[in-house]
C-alpha cells in the first residue's frame, strides 16, 4: 500500500496520473484526493526523506527544508522517506520506506554475555535474535525486520568475518551496501562451460589483425575493453576504436547476465576491484591483451582534419592488439620524448595526440566544462596496507583515450537515435539554477568576476574553471561548481550531456566494467548489425524494459562511487593513524559552523574543529572568514599549516588543529580536543 506514496517522492511530484497507479481504493490511502485523471497528496501532506538530528529533525524539500520536533518524528529514523502533516506543530504520521534494511555489527563480551555493536550509530536498542554459534569478534551483517521508538529488531543474515581479520574494515563497508564479492556457483558452472567458436565468428567478422592497434591503461589494470588504431587516408584521419564484444560471452537471461545487471558495474576500491564479471571474462577472455585474437565491436570513423567525424562505420571484428601500453610511459614519451623503442608506434601516439587536441578544442567550444576533482590513489602490500597515498593526475595520454572513447560514444549515441532504435543513453541536466546562483555568489566572494546574467548557459562555468586553473583557488571553486551540478544518469530518452556540451551521447566503450555498455553492445547486434529475428518483437522488447534497466543501473552507479569513497576515507585514515603529531600544509576547502574542511597537499582530506582552536572564532559569511577575537583570520581557499590531532577508523575521519606557520605557534590546544567517536558501547 505505502508503494503509491513512494511514488509520489519517487517522481518528485503532487500528482500521479491514474493510468500510472490504477484504481485505487481512497479508503485504503486517507492522505490522497482523486481529481481525474490525477490521483494527488491532500494539501497538507508533504512527503520526503528525514534528516534525523539527535533531538529533531528536517524534512529535506527541494526549495525549503522543514523543521520537526524530536517529539513529532514519530518512529522514524535517519534517511527514512515520510509523510508529514502540516500545521501549527508539523509531524511524521508515517513511514513510508525504512532506510535500515542492513546493519554491520561487531560481536562484543560483556558480564551478561554476547552483545551486538552497531558500526554506524543507531539512535535505539538493537535487539538481534539468532548467532547462537558466533563467538566475540566476529564481524556479521544482521537484516533488519522492524523497527519501532525503542529499538531496532534484527535476525543474523551473514558472517562477514574476525576483527582480527587483516582486511576486516574494507569488508565492513562493502558489506554495508550489500554489494556481492563472490560470485555463485551457478555462475561460475555456466563461465566453465561458456563455448565460443572464434574460428566460425572470424568468417563472420571484419578481420582488423593486420592493423597497428595498442591498449593504453593504468599499469595495473587487467580488465582492458578498449583499443584504438589511427592512420591518414585521402587527407582525413581514420580513427578506430575497438570495444571487447562481451555481448557474445554474456548473453541475455543467463545467470551471468543476471549476476552482471545485478551489480550494474565493477567497482573500484582503493585495494582491490569487484568485478561486474567472473576473472575469467574480465581479465582473460574478453580482456584485450597483447598478441591474442580478440572479438570485438568497432567504431570506425573518417574524420576532417578540422576534427568533424564525416561519416563512420559500426561492424562486429577481430583484432589483436600488437602493445599493451600504460599511461605513463605514452605520457613519458608525448611529454618528454623518451623512445618507445618503437617508431611506427611513436608516429601513431603523435598523430593520436594531435587529433586529441584537436577533439578537445571542438568540445571546448560547443560548452565542454573542466572541472578538476580529486581523486586518491593507494600504494598498498598484499595485505592490504597502506605505503604511501598519492593524488591522481591527469596528462596528454589520459586526455588522449578520453578524446577518442568520447567521440566513439557519441557517433554511437547519434547512430541510434537518428536510426530511431531502442538505447540507452548518458545524459546529464541542467544545473538547478537556485543551487548555481549560490554557487555563483559563493565564488564571487573570494575575488573572481562571475557573470550572472547568463545562469545555466555553460560559458560562465567554462571562464571560472579557467581563470581558476593552476591557482591556489582551484580545487576550492571547482568543488563549489561541482556541488552545483545535476549527477549524470542513464536514460532510455535522449537529451543532451551539459557538463560534455554534447547532443548525443552513450557509454559504448566499456562494456567490462559497466552494463549499460553491455546492453548497448546486444542492441547494436540485433539491430545495427542486423542479427534480429523479430524485428517488432525485439524493438517491443527493449523498449519496454530500458526504463527500469536506466533507473537500476544508475542507481548501482551511485551505490558504487558512494562505497569507493568509503574506502578511500578508510585508506586515508588507516594512513594516517600513527601519524599523530605529524604537520602538514593543507588548503580550507569548505566551512561549516562547526569548523573547516582542509585538503592536505597529497590529496588527504580532514577537519578543523573550531572547538579545538585556542581562541573563540565567529563566520562572516560576507567574506567566507572564521574571525577570532584576537584579530586571527582564516579564509576559504587559504593555504595553512595543519597538526593531525585524531583518527577515528569508525567514523573514517580525522581531525586537524592548526598552526601559525609565522610563529610556529600552535592555535589549537591537546586539551581542547576530545575524539567524538560515535557507535561505542
Amino acid at each position: 500500500m505505502k508503494n503509491v506514496y513512494l511514488m509520489f517522492y519517487e517522481h518528485q511530484t503532487r500528482k500521479l496520473h491514474k493510468d500510472l497507479v490504477g484504481e485505487l481504493d481512497l479508503n485504503l490511502f486517507p492522505h490522497l484526493i482523486f481529481e481525474d485523471p490525477y490521483y494527488m497528496l491532500k494539501p497538507d501532506i508533504l512527503i520526503g526523506r528525514l534528516d534525523h538530528k539527535k533531538t529533531f529533525g528536517f524534512l529535506r524539500q527541494e526549495l525549503e527544508d522543514l523543521y520537526l520536533e524530536g517529539r513529532d518524528l514519530l518512529d522514524a529514523m535517519h534517511d527514512d522517506i515520510v509523510l508529514v502533516k502540516e500545521g501549527v506543530v508539523p509531524r511524521v504520521i508515517d513511514v513510508v520506506k525504512r532506510s535500515l534494511s542492513l546493519v554491520v555489527a561487531t560481536v562484543k563480551k560483556t558480564k551478561k554475555g554476547l552483545f551486538f555493536e552497531p558500526d554506524t550509530y543507531i539512535d535505539r536498542r538493537l535487539e538481534v535474535e539468532g548467532g547462537e554459534t558466533l563467538v566475540f569478534g566476529h564481524v556479521v551483517m544482521l537484516s533488519v525486520d522492524s523497527v519501532d521508538q525503542f529499538a531496532v529488531y534484527a535476525t543474523v543474515k551473514k558472517i562477514i568475518g574476525h576483527i582480527n581479520d587483516p582486511d576486516i574494515n574494507t569488508l565492513k563497508i562493502v558489506a554495508g551496501y550489500d554489494w556481492p564479492q563472490t560470485f555463485s556457483e551457478k555462475v561460475m558452472h555456466d563461465v566453465s562451460t561458456l563455448h565460443i567458436d572464434v574460428e566460425q565468428e572470424k568468417k563472420e567478422r571484419l578481420d582488423l589483425t593486420d592493423q597497428l592497434i595498442i591498449t593504453i591503461d593504468g599499469k595495473d589494470a587487467k580488465d582492458l575493453d578498449d583499443a584504438i588504431s589511427l592512420s591518414v587516408e585521402d587527407d582525413h584521419y581514420l580513427l578506430g576504436v575497438h570495444i571487447a564484444d562481451v555481448s557474445h560471452y554474456v548473453k541475455e537471461g543467463s545467470s551471468l547476465d543476471e549476476e552482471a545487471y545485478q551489480r550494474s558495474t565493477s567497482s573500484y576500491l582503493a585495494d582491490r576491484v569487484i568485478p561486474m564479471l567472473p576473472h575469467k571474462l574480465s581479465n582473460d577472455w574478453c580482456s584485450l591483451n597483447p598478441h591474442e585474437t580478440k572479438l570485438t565491436l568497432s567504431c570506425i570513423m573518417k574524420i576532417s582534419m578540422d576534427g568533424k567525424v564525416v561519416s563512420y562505420d559500426i561492424q562486429k571484428s577481430f583484432i589483436e592488439s600488437k602493445r599493451r601500453m600504460n599511461y605513463h610511459e605514452v605520457n613519458q614519451f608525448l611529454l618528454h620524448g623518451k623512445t618507445l623503442n618503437d617508431d611506427q608506434i611513436e608516429r601513431m601516439l603523435i598523430l593520436m595526440n594531435e587529433l586529441s587536441q584537436k577533439l578537445k578544442v571542438i568540445r571546448k567550444k560547443r560548452g565542454e566544462i573542466e572541472f578538476e576533482s580529486s581523486e586518491l590513489g593507494f600504494i598498498v602490500d598484499d595485505k592490504g596496507r597502506v605505503l604511501d597515498v598519492y593524488e591522481r593526475k591527469t596528462d596528454e595520454a589520459e586526455e588522449l583515450i578520453e578524446s577518442f572513447m568520447l567521440i566513439a560514444n557519441e557517433t554511437v549515441a547519434f547512430h541510434m537515435f537518428h536510426s530511431n532504435l531502442p538505447s540507452i543513453y548518458r545524459i546529464h541536466e541542467q544545473p538547478d539554477q537556485i543551487k548555481l546562483k549560490t554557487a555563483f555568489q559563493t565564488v564571487a566572494k573570494l575575488g573572481f568576476p562571475v557573470n550572472f546574467k547568463q545562469l545555466g548557459n555553460p560559458k560562465p562555468l567554462q571562464v571560472l574553471t579557467e581563470h581558476t586553473a593552476h591557482t591556489p583557488y582551484q580545487y576550492v571553486v571547482h568543488m563549489i561548481l561541482l556541488r552545483a551540478m545535476q549527477k549524470a544518469k542513464y536514460s532510455e530518452a535522449l537529451s543532451p550531456h551539459y557538463g560534455l556540451g554534447a547532443r548525443f551521447y552513450t557509454h559504448f566503450t566499456s562494456p567490462i566494467r559497466r552494463y549499460p555498455d553491455l546492453m548497448l553492445h546486444r542492441l547494436i547486434h540485433r539491430f545495427v548489425l542486423g542479427e534480429s529475428s523479430n524485428y517488432k518483437r525485439d524493438v517491443y522488447h527493449f523498449e519496454e524494459m530500458m526504463p527500469s534497466v536506466a533507473q537500476h543501473t544508475s542507481d548501482q552507479e551511485r551505490k558504487a562511487i558512494q562505497m569507493e569513497r568509503d574506502v578511500s576515507k578508510l585508506k586515508s585514515c588507516e594512513y594516517m593513524q600513527d601519524k599523530i603529531g605529524h604537520t602538514y600544509s593543507a588548503t580550507i576547502s569548505q566551512m561549516m559552523p562547526s569548523g573547516m574542511f582542509v585538503k592536505l597537499s597529497n590529496g588527504i582530506e580532514g577537519f578543523v574543529p573550531l572547538r579545538v582552536l585556542d581562541d573563540y572564532y565567529m563566520y562572516d559569511e560576507t567574506n567566507l572568514t572564521f574571525v577570532g577575537n584576537r584579530g586571527k583570520r582564516y579564509r576559504l581557499g587559504d593555504t595553512i599549516k595543519v597538526e593531525l590531532l585524531d583518527v577515528d577508523l569508525a567514523q573514517k575521519k580525522m581531525d586537524f588543529g592548526i598552526v601559525d606557520k609565522k610563529k610556529n605557534k600552535k592555535d589549537h590546544t591537546h586539551e581542547n580536543y576530545r575524539s567524538k567517536q560515535k557507535g561505542k558501547a
